[in-house]
């Protein structure tokens, strides 16, 4: 008995926390009400409460979702070992961004920008992990080409990339990301930087 209840319980979170992806991804934390959460769920609105503690934890718990989802996203598209060709790094980014866990990264970095609290330190914990992994695909990528910046740099240089074009791409529908970063991956090779004839 205790063992269907427990089933239940883990179904219950998965549904909230999957709609309130949903809802996040669709509009961001303020379309994620509790309400809002539970309906899409089919599930009573105590439930939040029950399983995250309150709507903060829930938004908390999406973040953190989505940058694992990212991560393994990455890992998936991505080789283990040997050389890297920058293409295939954008490539798999460009993918992230499309997906509903890219979309929460855009809808939330604005309320995450704005004060501290929970949700930012869940942003923040996952942006710093997510540059670690970036970091590691980098090195491989700068150790066969010599005169580009080193990884670090080039970390930041494409998560402000993908940071600007999701902030714009949110001010203006017109903007494209898919366009944005094959321009992205165009300017890096015309740099001299190592495009896909690597690897």
């Amino acid at each position: 008995m205790a063992g269907r209840r427990e089933e239940s319980a883990r179904e219950s979170r998965r549904r909230l926390l999957d709609a309130a992806t949903e809802l996040v991804a669709e509009g961001g934390p303020r379309a994620a009400s509790v309400q809002a959460v539970a309906g899409r769920a089919g599930i009573s609105r105590g439930s939040v409460a029950w399983h995250f503690g309150s709507k903060e934890g829930l938004i908390a718990e999406v973040i953190g979702n989505a940058f694992g989802t990212a991560e393994r996203m990455y890992r998936e598209r991505l080789p283990e070992t040997g050389p890297l060709a920058f293409g295939t790094l954008v490539d798999a980014h460009l993918a992230v961004v499309d997906a509903p866990c890219g979309r929460v990264f855009a809808t939330v970095l604005p309320e995450v920008m704005s004060a501290p609290g929970p949700l930012r330190d869940a942003y923040v914990h996952g942006y710093e992990h997510t540059r670690r992994v970036w970091i590691g695909y980098l090195e491989r990528i700068t150790a066969h080409a010599p005169g580009l910046p080193d990884a670090k740099s080039l970390a930041t240089i494409v998560f402000g990339s993908g940071v600007g074009v999701n902030t714009l791409h949110s001010l203006d529908g017109l903007v494209d990301r898919a366009e944005a970063f094959a321009a992205l991956k165009t300017l890096f090779e015309l740099a001299g930087g190592p495009g896909p004839r690597q690897g």
